[in-house]
């Protein structure tokens, strides 16, 4: 086989396979990361690591994912918000291109997070079948019990709705003549008038992340 050839081989499996013929480039550098996710009213950026190479179960596709924290200022004046996320770039050809940020999780500075007993008690109060929507209704025998998740991924929209994980227990229908006992995560969204307002109301949003999943018990 002549060189000719064989370098006509190569550079047709490199497109093929967009590894690119003159090599990958370098992952995003936490300088370049700083860059990218920050906006008009950031205050502070801190990358947590180099980042890893993750399948996208949402969008069917490999990104490169890197974690970060960062404050914000927020609408309220001298109020900042602190996010935890994940700064996620599409690799195309070797490059790393930057595609968005997931939230983890954001609080405001010096407003608290509704507590465990706030919660079971907000879910009394307006029933748990506004959060679990139709789930609700495959409960047998009712609900056992909707408490706050181990990690309930705060996420403040304003300083007056804020969404959260909860973890609902209760026996669900698998046929018509069995049940399982399950474990379910629901996302639930607060919603109230003004920071010193109590909350007038719960609903789902049915956004949940790809580690939030169903235990059969």
């Amino acid at each position: 086989m002549s060189s000719r050839v064989f370098s006509n081989i190569v550079i047709w499996a490199a497109i093929v396979l967009g590894i690119g013929v003159t090599g990958a480039a370098a992952q995003p550098s936490a300088a370049q990361v700083k860059k990218d996710v920050s906006g008009a009213k950031t205050i502070s950026v801190t990358v947590l690591g180099k980042g890893t190479r993750v399948w996208s179960k949402g969008y069917s596709k490999w990104v490169w994912d890197v974690p970060y924290s960062a404050k914000v200022k927020s609408e309220e004046p001298g109020v900042n918000i602190l996010v935890e996320a994940t700064a996620s770039y599409d690799i195309v050809g070797g490059r790393y291109v930057y595609w968005r940020s997931f939230v983890g999780s954001n609080i405001y500075e010096g407003i608290p997070n509704p507590t465990e007993a706030e919660v079971v008690s907000l879910l009394n109060q307006f029933g748990p079948q506004k959060v679990m929507m139709g789930d609700f209704y495959n409960a047998v025998g009712g609900v056992e019990s909707v408490k706050l998740a181990a990690k309930p991924r705060f996420e403040w929209h304003t300083l007056n709705s804020v969404s959260f994980t909860v973890i609902a227990t209760y026996k669900e229908k698998v046929d018509s003549t069995t049940t399982r006992r399950i474990s379910k995560p629901f996302r639930a969204r607060l919603y109230r008038d003004s920071k010193t307002s109590p909350w007038k109301n719960i609903l789902g949003t049915g956004e949940l992340s790809d580690d939030e999943v169903v235990v059969v018990l």
